[in-house]
């Protein structure tokens, strides 16, 4: 588990998130504004920060192509957390599944394909829009950070960087990610890049949380229920959904499965089970993931390897608890402008 530490100092805008824009508490897109020579990188707890340059000019080679940083700013996806969905769209359909669709079937497909939201998606997102509004300012400083040892471990295999924001409210430095966590309004959801202590303050977090039985946990499912294609992304400022945004929530990493499923299913482009789809994972690669116990007992290399869809049974009952499991992070390399692998900061 890594033991380095890259830092990033920028800014992040309040605007941007819910309901005054369409960045939610899931955030997939969460914009940072760097600032000049402010990205650094240290090899341990004792080693001091150096500044790193790496990252100008390359490309995060994964399911995209694509520049991690853009005019000065870089997507972060929080780390350690997942919030309910406000805005999912069923992914694309493969090559392999167009082949043979008639263009009806395609056109149907198309017509299921919206951004979908569950329950509590826009509750957290106000909650995060309005903890970060509470400074008075409409831009805050932030520390982004991520413990890594290379540079290919840095960004996920969409260009995002794996990270934690940390902002200072009231006086008082907060870390983001644990503050969605201690507020109930996210779901721990760990991957296998996080480091053993990461993964334990998230745990720590999660069950005072659940004790207090707070919105994302009292409204937990066991069960996966019907899909609810009327439930849309909302409006920028349509805050009236909030009154009835309360209802089961499957944990967000699985309903993304299922929306997925859910409108191919519709559109009658598979005939397969949501049991089946599962286990055969987007474009024939299943979901990898590692039981948390046994993920920081045994590390990465040790631990056995299990398919998401072993902890969902008939389809339908959800066997793990959000905590309960570590997924294998997607593969993505970091590139230099001749397409050379980097491989140091």
């Amino acid at each position: 588990m890594p033991i380095g530490l890259l830092e990033v100092e920028g800014t992040i805008d309040v605007k941007q998130f819910w309901p005054a824009g369409r960045s939610d508490a899931d955030t997939t897109k969460v914009v940072v504004t760097i600032a000049p020579d402010a990205i650094r990188f240290r090899k341990s707890d004792t080693a001091p920060f150096q500044p790193t340059h790496v990252f100008e000019g390359a490309k995060v080679k994964g399911r995209t192509s694509t520049a991690p940083i853009k005019n000065g700013k870089l997507t972060v996806r929080l780390q350690g957390i997942d919030a309910p969905e406000l805005h999912y769209m069923p992914s694309p359909l493969s090559t392999a599944e167009k082949k043979g669709l008639t263009d009806a079937r395609k056109q149907a497909y198309h017509e299921v394909t919206h951004s979908y939201r569950q329950f509590l998606g826009a509750t957290a997102s106000k909650a995060l829009h309005d903890f970060l509004s509470s400074s008075g300012e409409a831009t805050l400083a932030c520390r982004v950070f991520t413990h890594v040892d290379t540079p290919n471990e840095v960004f996920d295999t969409y260009g995002r960087l794996v990270g934690d924001i940390e902002v200072t409210v009231g006086g008082h430095k907060v870390d983001i990610n644990h503050w969605l966590v201690a507020q109930g309004v996210a779901y721990p959801t760990f991957y296998s890049s996080m480091n053993e202590d990461e993964i334990r303050a998230f745990l720590a977090l999660a069950k005072t949380a659940r004790t207090r039985k707070l919105p994302v946990w009292k409204h937990l499912a066991k069960t996966i229920g019907p899909f609810d294609f009327d439930l849309r992304e909302p409006k920028a400022g349509d805050i009236a959904v909030l009154a009835t945004d309360k209802g089961p929530v499957i944990p967000p990493k699985l309903y993304r499965r299922y929306t997925n499923w859910s409108a191919r299913k519709k559109a009658k482009v598979t005939s397969q089970n949501f049991q089946k789809f599962l286990h055969e994972g987007s474009g024939g690669k299943p979901d990898t993931c590692y039981e948390t116990g046994d993920f920081l007992a045994n590390g990465v290399h040790a631990a056995t390897p299990r398919n998401f869809a072993e902890f969902v049974e008939g389809g339908k009952t959800i066997k793990f608890q959000p905590e309960g499991l570590v997924f294998g992070e997607a593969p993505s390399a970091l590139v230099d402008a001749d397409g050379k692998a980097i491989k140091g900061f």
